[in-house]
């Protein structure tokens, strides 16, 4: 008798659960989808390179006012439904900050495009239509699973060397979580302060548990946005950040499970001012982009992101940022060039114009970021998973 071969073929029937192989999708940002990527080694030897965030998964965009956490999520979100053709995404916007037109400018879509693949909703909204949208998305996508599944775009094959199949992406983003509320809390004429914290931390828990398999089985991606604000001490002794790489005076609102049920975390913190007039003659800023917490990769890395304030997160100038970081940039003023390619001047003002006319120099400056990027990537040290969190916060354990 194989006693474990016995019981695996008992727990195996789909009453006891099942899984699910993780595809990791790319957010057309090249720095961050390397950011939150990992090598990983195979029994033979081979190595497989996963970039990117996991399909299914909750990712959470924290940052300060004005930051740009908004237009990263809403970026993230049309690049990635962008390559699926049944990809989809809604945004429920209790900040009312996302106008068609912003997104629309920020992500390149077509009237049509837009009306086809993306919703906004900011009237008539509650935590509750978070989860009532979630749980509508999951069973119309699962009553068409068949005729929906389709080869994934990342180049993620199966064993057997074909493209592996998964169910097109949907994307729903939540700005944010500060502003949401439930729908009892909307309705009621009294303003509670602390008891309406307290309530809406505990209709957090309930939707953030609540969310995690439906979302991973039906390839739901939620994107959160939430703020970070200055914590109170009124104790001697300062408290210790409630997530690892968060500052000590930093806090967020909504709850603890918005923080320990997310996948990624992502933190934004603005920088040095860009002019119009000078270095790339755009008016935005430069942002780091940390990764707070990752369960694919490890945390407290960070990057340098380029925001040019009318169309956004700019993916060529970050990646361009990289590489210079990296000493892949060399010359200087008008006579910049990439390393081995000389050929090829420019400066930083019209490095864009450059990109865009010349594709030998457009190939070979994606190569050269990709390079650089899969070097610091095998310098981030020993990929592991890290130990899920055991939450303790009675109002994030709160059941219903």
């Amino acid at each position: 008798m194989d006693f474990i071969n016995e019981l695996n073929e008992i727990i195996s029937d789909k009453k006891y659960g099942y899984d699910e192989e993780q595809t990791m999708i790319k957010t057309g940002f090249n720095t961050l989808d390397f950011l939150n990527g990992n090598i990983s080694v195979k029994d033979n030897g081979d190595k497989t390179l996963n970039v990117g965030v996991d399909a299914g998964k909750i990712i959470t965009i924290i940052g300060k006012t004005g930051s740009g956490k908004s237009t990263l999520a809403v970026q993230i979100g049309a690049n990635i439904i962008s390559r699926y053709e049944q990809g989809s995404m809604f945004v429920l916007d209790f900040e009312q900050s996302n106008g068609k037109d912003r997104v629309r400018s920020i992500t390149g879509m077509t009237e049509e495009e837009f009306d086809r693949r993306i919703a906004i909703k900011k009237i008539g909204i509650s935590t509750e239509t978070v989860l009532q949208i979630v749980t509508q998305i999951k069973q119309l996508k699962l009553k068409h699973k068949k005729e929906l599944m389709t080869d994934n775009a990342e180049g993620v094959l199966e064993p057997d060397g074909k493209l592996r199949k998964i169910l097109p992406p949907t994307v729903v983003i939540v700005d944010s979580v500060a502003m949401m509320m439930p729908a009892d809390d909307l309705d009621s004429e009294e303003m509670k302060g602390q008891m309406a914290a307290t309530a809406a931390a505990k209709a957090n828990t309930r939707l953030f548990k609540k969310l995690v398999q439906p979302c991973m089985e039906a390839n739901i991606i939620m994107i959160f946005i939430n703020h970070i604000t200055a914590k109170v001490e009124i104790g001697a002794t300062p408290t210790q950040a409630s997530i690892n790489y968060l500052k000590q005076n930093e806090s967020l609102p909504g709850g603890l499970a918005a923080q320990f049920l997310t996948n990624t975390l992502i933190k934004i913190t603005t920088s040095s001012k860009l002019e119009e007039d000078k270095l790339y003659q755009i008016k935005g800023f430069e942002a780091k982009v940390e990764l707070v917490k990752s369960r694919t990769a490890p945390a407290g890395r960070s990057i340098t992101m380029i925001f040019n304030q009318a169309e956004g997160f700019d993916n060529d100038l970050s990646l361009l940022s990289f590489i210079k970081a990296n000493g892949g940039l060399k010359g200087a003023g008008i006579g910049l060039y990439l390393d081995g390619l000389e050929t090829v001047k420019f400066r930083l003002s019209n490095f864009k114009e450059k990109l865009a006319e010349n594709e030998e120099f457009r190939n070979y400056f994606h190569a050269l970021g990709e390079s650089h990027l899969i070097a610091s990537l095998k310098e981030s040290g020993k990929f592991s998973i890290p130990e899920t969190e055991v939450v303790e916060d009675e109002e994030v354990v709160d059941e219903e």
